[in-house]
């Protein structure tokens, strides 16, 4: 205490006598308020206990004297015109209009928020279903190279040969990346081994771009007749379309891709989202925008009598190359 009165008094020495006496003022005003509404507060809390005592008292008295009543009325002391409890029947009140809604909100809120809440989720679902931008082309790009941070390169290019499928004005085609070979680690192999199988059931891709390294398993699902096709076409074999020319480098801004790129094109088969008769339909319309870059490209190269690339793709070793190497 006397630290506190000597840390104040010294504050009390730095303020002038008028603003001193003036702040102590306010400072007594403050307490006096504040003790004021304290007792107030007291006095009220006190006078709703009474209240409260009463009200209890009332009842316990009312209800004692209604069991002496009953026990009256039972042993025949009194009759029923004299006893002070008496049979209450109340009318039915049949409710109409803004009542007959309260009433109804107020035992039925819960069902009804429950309800609204439904319906609404149902028709952003619908809705958002509907209104969802379908691409006019997807692509899957399986091959294990730098294009697949080219996407942006890969939709542009199949963009030019690619239909207004559904009419919104542009063109929109989704390429969607998927590298897959032995050389990833088996985490993100397997992972990528598992989207691929997605896309597939899905079935909105049929055109996959492939490489050396594309495992048999995969390319067993792609169509091998395309070299009938496309007869003396030296881009075209049972993999499909070779990307092996400086003209493909240039449009998907490539410099140094590897020489064993391929554009595959899939089966048509029954998948969970489609029928045999509409992943046909599907196949048709991607075979179009494959005839088109086929036929568009090997012209080019042809006039230009392109010379290919040289970057070699990069080799996986196998057991039998490390046996090989050992022995």
């Amino acid at each position: 205490m006397s630290d506190k009165k000597i840390s104040i008094d010294e504050g009390r020495d730095a303020i002038p006598d008028d603003d001193y006496e003036y702040e102590k003022q306010l400072a007594e005003q403050e307490r006096a308020i504040e003790e004021q509404r304290r007792q107030r507060q007291e006095e009220l809390l006190a006078e709703q206990k009474r209240k409260e005592r009463q009200a209890q008292k009332e009842r316990e008295q009312q209800i004692a004297r209604e069991k002496l009543e009953l026990l009256q009325l039972k042993n025949g002391v009194i009759g029923e015109e004299e006893a002070s409890i008496k049979e209450e029947h109340h009318e039915k009140t049949k409710l109409t209009g803004a009542a007959w809604v309260s009433n109804f909100w107020y035992h039925n809120k819960f069902i009804i928020i429950a309800a609204v809440f439904l319906i609404a989720v149902v028709i952003f679902l619908v809705y958002s279903e509907v209104t969802r931008e379908r691409p006019d082309l997807t692509i899957m790009m399986i091959a294990d190279n730098d294009l697949a941070q080219r996407t942006e390169e890969l939709e542009e290019f199949f963009e030019k040969y690619t239909d207004d499928v559904d009419g919104n004005g542009y063109v929109h085609v989704t390429v969607i990346a998927i590298p897959i070979s032995p050389r990833i680690d088996s985490i993100t192999l397997n992972a990528n081994t598992s989207k691929f199988y997605s896309q597939v059931q899905a079935g909105d891709a049929m055109i996959v771009i492939t490489d050396s390294n594309t495992s048999e398993e995969y390319m067993a699902l792609m169509d091998p007749t395309l070299e009938e096709r496309f007869p003396g076409n030296k881009y075209v074999d049972e993999q499909g379309f070779s990307f092996n020319s400086k003209i493909m480098a240039e449009e998907l801004k490539y410099e140094y891709m590897p020489n064993d790129v391929y554009m595959s094109i899939r089966f048509p088969v029954k998948t969970m989202e489609y029928s045999k008769k509409e992943a046909r339909e599907l196949y048709d319309k991607s075979y179009v925008v494959y005839e088109r870059i086929v036929n568009d490209i090997t012209a080019r190269c042809e006039q230009t009598d392109d010379p290919g690339l040289e970057t070699e793709p990069l080799k996986i070793k196998t057991e039998t190359d490390s046996s090989s190497e050992v022995s």
